[in-house]
């Protein structure tokens, strides 16, 4: 655990157990499925780079989400129930959960963005991203 310790802005927010857990978690998971469609950079990738990956990430992400400026729901690492199908509601309470997202699908490198980010952008690169939201919000009616 010491080899990923937790970040200064994390105190109070979350066990450290809980965020060495959260991040082996996700290396298994995300490793798994980078090879599973076949990105290059994950044949010879271990869970162990996909773990200094992920902590170099939540320590160049602050405690922010770098699209919305939002404060992230640390809290709520580890807590997600992923055995039941979950309605609109719970889903909602989990909008500003922290998640690891490729900051460019070709190359192992993450970022951390609230999963409401992360599950909008999906497959885009942050500037396809950002296109799209500036498209939405150039065709926004305003409100009467």
């Amino acid at each position: 655990m010491a080899k990923y310790p937790l970040p200064a802005f994390l105190e109070g927010h979350c066990e450290p157990s809980v965020f060495y857990k959260w991040v082996n978690c996700k290396a298994r998971t995300l490793l798994r499925r980078d090879k599973r469609r076949g990105k290059p950079y994950a044949k010879t990738a271990t869970r162990a780079t996909y773990k200094d990956k992920i902590h170099q990430a939540v320590f160049e992400s602050g405690e922010r989400d770098p699209f919305t400026g939002d404060l992230l729901a640390w809290e709520l690492i580890g807590t997600w129930d992923s055995s039941t199908t979950h309605s609109e509601e719970y889903e909602r309470q989990y909008a500003l959960m922290p998640t690891i997202d490729h900051s460019n699908p070709d190359i192992l490198n993450f970022e951390i963005c609230s999963w409401l980010v992360n599950d909008c952008k999906s497959y885009l690169t942050p500037d396809e991203f950002k296109v799209l939201c500036q498209k939405v919000a150039d065709r926004a009616v305003p409100a009467a």
